[in-house]
């Protein structure tokens, strides 16, 4: 029978590989969050720019460009998600699709419900009030789910 010997350098390279992969999740999320923190925080300063480059008294920034700027934000916030959707399990992602089934059931209830409220009550925009109403629907089915299980 032949001996085998094994190193100890060897012997926790699961707990090592483990480590390494928590290492680049905490650092990716801290690399987020600070551009998204930058991103914010960065919008007024581009608008106040743009007013120094035009010279003069501060202008309104045309919506173009605004929308524009909210490009990136849009992209990060579909990477996040695409992120979170990779690291959620099976239980996660089954209340990630039932809330997403909640705010889209109630924005349909809701649509019609403030369309037909707006004619006697003084809303300036009933389509943002309805999806205003069906995110908080959402968001609050989320945290009674997680508070439940």
């Amino acid at each position: 029978m032949t001996s085998i010997m094994v190193s100890e350098g060897d012997a926790r390279w699961g707990e090592a590989r483990a480590t390494a992969r928590a290492n680049r999740t905490r650092r990716r999320r801290i690399a987020l969050a600070v551009v998204t923190a930058a991103t914010l925080v960065g919008y007024p300063f581009i608008d106040g720019f743009i007013d120094g480059v035009r010279g003069g008294a501060p202008h309104p920034t045309p919506d173009w460009v605004l929308d524009g700027l909210l490009i990136p934000l849009l992209l990060l916030a579909v990477t996040v998600a695409w992120r979170n959707w990779r690291d959620a399990d099976e239980v996660q992602r089954q209340l990630a699709v039932q809330t997403w089934a909640v705010i889209g059931f109630s924005g349909f209830l809701l649509q019609a419900t403030v369309t037909i409220a707006a004619k006697y009550v003084p809303l300036s925009n009933p389509g943002y009030v309805a999806w205003l109403i069906s995110a908080a629907v959402g968001i609050g089915y989320y945290l009674i789910q997680r508070v439940r299980s």
